[in-house]
């Protein structure tokens, strides 16, 4: 967080969320070569671990989307700092282990550094600009951006994708021969897009308007798109304090469902995808308790417009990608709710006393 603390609109995360087109672009571009040496080190590899904790945890799931569906069928799986570190799965020299960390210094992400190098896997570190890279230990350092001035991390996170975006496609290309990306929408069409998906601010500062004083915000979807919706909540409980749950359709209507109440508030991230049509079952259930709910989509849904409080069209872009364009609305989205609940969202609520003291009694 920045020691140039702003008390008014535009605060630090409000630059930093329209910054993230440009960033995504300019990591593809600065670690074209670095990402390319290190996909042909992990391509021979045996597994893959991508590790995080908190935002940075939420790039590791979007990671492991990328390399599925584009790193040549290397064998990953995401793991939580917290868990890499103290619950230690069975890991080989053979296996390569990617740990993700915005500032460079949180306990369980290096200690789980730690503990790969230890086993004698190959590390990889993601990290922001201007990290001690001597301190924590890896066989390489991807750099993402230049540290967020705001404890609410939006451009890191973007940034942070960029780089897992371009090294599954790289990884793909080094096992099978064949690149399932294109270079042109890692470093020019999907920054565009990722513009146009921010065009939503008038729309985003209606709704916040509108909606602030809900008991309680759900956010809900499928696939990548589950993944934004956990993004959101945590962003939002880190700026206006208010209270908000992501989670995936699924498990949505397997108990937390019973919980809601007709004040709360629903926003369906719902574009096309196999999770589409199950979100869109929901919207129906969301009806039949009274609640108000929003669709962020790329325009299929037009079914669930009739009966939406509101409604945000984003682009179309492949599935793993729509977890980005469907996310930006919602970051304006989350920037508006904290300046209608009048809390400083670059803050960490560190400016109240009673918190300041709380986390100054923990290492994060």
């Amino acid at each position: 967080m920045s020691s140039e603390q702003r008390s008014k609109h535009p605060f630090h995360m409000y630059e930093a969320i329209f910054a993230q087109p440009q960033a995504f672009t300019h990591v593809a571009k600065r670690n074209e070569v670095l990402i390319d040496n290190c996909a042909t080190r992990i391509a021979s590899c045996e597994r893959l671990f991508l590790v995080g904790i908190g935002t940075s945890h939420h790039a590791a799931l979007v990671g492991e989307y990328l390399m599925h569906l584009y790193g040549g069928d290397l064998f990953t799986q995401t793991f939580h700092s917290f868990d890499f570190a103290l619950y230690r799965p069975r890991i080989t020299p053979k296996d390569c282990v990617i740990c993700i960390s915005h500032r460079g210094n949180k306990l369980y992400t290096v200690e789980s550094l730690k503990y790969a190098r230890e086993v004698g896997c190959y590390t990889v570190f993601i990290t922001g600009e201007g990290v001690v890279t001597e301190a924590v230990q890896s066989d390489i350092t991807l750099p993402t951006v230049a540290q967020d001035k705001s404890a609410a991390h939006t451009v890191s996170y973007i940034g942070t994708i960029s780089v897992l975006s371009t090294l599954a496609d790289r990884i793909g290309y080094h096992r099978t021969g064949t690149s399932l990306l294109s270079k042109s929408f890692l470093e020019h069409e999907l920054s565009q897009l990722l513009s146009v998906a921010l065009e939503t601010e008038n729309e985003m500062v209606r709704l916040a308007h509108e909606q602030v004083n809900r008991r309680r915000i759900w956010l809900v979807g499928g696939g990548p798109n589950a993944i934004a919706a956990d993004e959101i909540a945590l962003k939002i409980k880190e700026t206006s304090y208010l209270q908000a749950e992501g989670m995936s359709i699924e498990t949505m209507l397997h108990g937390p469902f019973q919980c809601t109440e007709p004040e709360d508030l629903f926003i369906l991230i719902a574009p096309t995808g196999p999770a589409q049509r199950r979100v869109f079952e929901l919207a129906g259930l969301i009806q039949e308790i009274g609640a108000a709910y929003l669709v962020i989509s790329d325009g299929t849904p037009e079914s669930l417009h009739a009966s939406a409080t509101g409604w945000v069209i984003v682009p179309k872009v492949p599935e793993p990608f729509c977890s980005l364009t469907c996310l930006m609305p919602l970051q304006l989205f989350t920037y508006y709710l904290a300046l209608e609940c009048g809390t400083n969202p670059d803050g960490f609520r560190l400016e109240d006393p009673r918190f300041a003291r709380a986390r100054s009694l923990i290492q994060l």
